[in-house]
């Protein structure tokens, strides 16, 4: 069957194809190193960096087996045998559709589905097409369950790991000699579900199409081999760098913060012989500042602490943490037509005797950042200052609670933080792997169908997916997280709730191990449902105060209008494309 005709239509495809694997980068990525920014063991950039490597290699390795079911598994192609321009039509549609709602998605920070927006997507052209005929109808009953299975199930198995961690090793006068013997444990655990789902996956490219029990056996040494190498090499070293650093924190001394100060970390010395300190928004502190603002300034003066809160909460800036903790105004200065510009470079501070110019304002904010904290904590130590959770403030109605009945919101300790924060990046890591070979076919799967129709002229394509087309989805979803990913990301790994090292660990392995077991026992899930379902049950448990319900509700909502928007807006262009364009091609 001559195709020539239709080749209009496979370059659309292309140029669509990428801008929804742009979109799945904005947004799905974020389900991989969201927690792990947002506990601060890495940076946005860093995460980048990471994310890319192992997304790309996961779609390349893994995602050829999952766009047969998105190619296939959705709608029933032969129905489709005698109009396969129709078939071809669908497709592009299909793209349309799920690209335009994630990016919508995206830009409301609100993580996602992305198998779902691809399934709904399919469903509306279908529908448009040849009528309800051919619809899998028992895949969307799958997705509804999912909505409600995925966090459910993923919460609870994160909220049991996390309260076992935090009864044998947190709450622990000293958490070291317990979190030294669980460490080989973590590692082979974390070994042991991600080897299991990346071969249980069955990459054609390296072969790994094995019965259930062999890859039960090889996840099962690969862990304990690594469990041993733990044990005897990574446990000693951890050991000796907790001493050292406590060796080194009991011979300095902190001196109050002069005003023109810098502040550096790990026990550095100035000139002047004084231990300085570096404080980072990355490195975890900001969890503090974000979720708890001085409050014992009397009721008064509450509204503008609300205002002080709202804006910290937008305005991820060194400007905005030293506001807060000052309990001065902020004004947002942003400039509409310098949208290049970071957050310091586009915001003013102004206090009673305070104001910087934009000139000074890089420099003179982050010194001001340090300084503050660095007072901040001093009259804290000296019991001159009480700090309380933000969310105290969203009800200036709500009576106040005795401040020692309220329950302290916990963050990692030195110590805690080191035997956590290669473990998260680890899970991470895998977890990035495993979603580049998952959501990749969602950006390319009705592309690959495309391409495979118009190379082989017909419907039923036995050829196997090109890696080279994994490839292209893989490059399209490293742009979108490089340059849109961050908006999910913080909302992920700082608006939902704080996360610290042990708690993103918990999410991540928890998480992975719940997709794991209910996809092998037939139960649907979604890695995005799971990973929000996680944080939140996390985050519940650690301070009943610090989740974000309001933010959680807009997230479900976006779930629950996923599939019917995005075959919505699917349905109109396959409308367009049948009776506005292709019967005068």
């Amino acid at each position: 069957m001559a195709m020539d005709e239709y080749l209009w239509m496979v370059i659309l495809g292309f140029i669509i194809a990428f801008i929804l694997a742009f979109s799945v980068g904005a947004n799905d990525v974020a389900n991989s190193f969201g927690t792990a920014v947002g506990s601060g063991v890495v940076t946005l950039r860093q995460a980048c960096i990471l994310a890319s490597i192992f997304e790309t290699t996961g779609s390349v390795l893994l995602g050829a087996k999952v766009g047969e079911t998105i190619r296939k598994g959705i709608i029933d192609v032969n129905l489709y045998n005698e109009t396969v321009e129709t078939l071809m039509a669908g497709e592009v549609s299909a793209m349309v559709g799920s690209a335009v709602w994630q990016l919508i998605a995206s830009f409301l920070r609100l993580p996602i589905s992305g198998t779902h927006c691809i399934v709904g997507s399919t469903i509306g052209f279908s529908l448009v097409a040849i009528g309800t005929k051919g619809v899998q109808w028992m895949e969307l009953v799958k997705i509804v369950a999912s909505w409600f299975i995925s966090p459910l199930l993923s919460g609870f198995m994160s909220g049991v790991l996390f309260v076992l961690i935090r009864i044998f090793i947190l709450q622990k006068e000293d958490p070291v000699p317990n979190g030294l013997r669980a460490l080989p444990v973590f590692y082979a655990a974390t070994i042991a579900i991600n080897v299991f789902s990346i071969m249980y996956t069955g990459a054609p490219v390296l072969g790994l199409v094995l019965p259930m029990w062999a890859i039960a056996l090889i996840s099962f040494g690969v862990a304990l081999l690594f469990a041993f190498f733990v044990w005897l090499f990574v446990c000693p070293w951890m050991r000796r760098k907790i001493a050292g650093r406590a060796l080194s924190m009991t011979h300095g001394s902190i001196k109050s913060p002069i005003s023109n100060g810098t502040f550096g970390f790990d026990g550095h010395t100035r000139s002047d012989g004084h231990v300085y300190h570096t404080v980072h928004k990355d490195s975890g502190l900001y969890k503090d500042l974000l979720h708890k603002i001085h409050t014992d300034r009397g009721p008064e003066e509450k509204p503008a602490q609300e205002n002080n809160y709202r804006l910290l909460r937008r305005n991820n800036s060194y400007t905005c943490y030293t506001a807060a903790i000052c309990g001065m105004p902020v004004h947002s200065t942003f400039k509409a037509a310098d949208l290049s510009s970071a957050p310091e470079d586009s915001e003013k501070l102004v206090g009673d005797t305070v104001s910087y110019s934009k000139k000074r304002l890089r420099y003179d904010s982050y010194s001001s950042y340090c300084n503050a904290v660095a007072e901040a904590e001093i009259e804290a130590e000296e019991g001159g200052v009480e700090m309380k959770l933000a969310s105290e403030l969203t009800d200036p109605d709500q009576p106040r609670v005795d401040p020692a009945e309220e329950e302290k919101e916990e963050k990692d300790t030195a110590e805690v933080h080191l035997l956590f924060h290669f473990l998260q990046v680890l899970t991470a890591c895998f977890g990035s792997f495993a979603h580049g070979g998952n959501d990749v076919s969602n950006a390319i799967g009705p592309l690959v169908a495309l391409w495979l129709i118009y190379e082989q002229g017909a419907v039923l394509q036995e050829a196997a997916t090109p890696v080279w087309l994994l490839f292209y989805g893989g490059v399209g979803i490293c742009m979108g997280l490089w340059v849109w990913g961050r908006r999910v990301i913080q909302t992920m790994g700082k608006d939902l709730t704080p996360i610290t090292p042990s708690s993103g660990f918990t999410i991540e392995l928890a998480s992975a191990f719940t997709v794991v077991i209910a996809s092998n026992v037939g139960l649907p899930v979604s890695t995005t449902h799971c990973k929000v379902g996680s944080v939140v049950a996390v985050g519940w448990i650690r301070s009943r105060k610090a989740v974000d319900w309001r933010l959680f509700r807009n997230i479900f909502v976006a779930w629950f209008v996923t599939v019917p928007v995005a075959g919505l807006f699917s349905a109109a262009i396959m409308a367009l494309l049948m009776y506005g364009i292709l019967p005068y091609v």
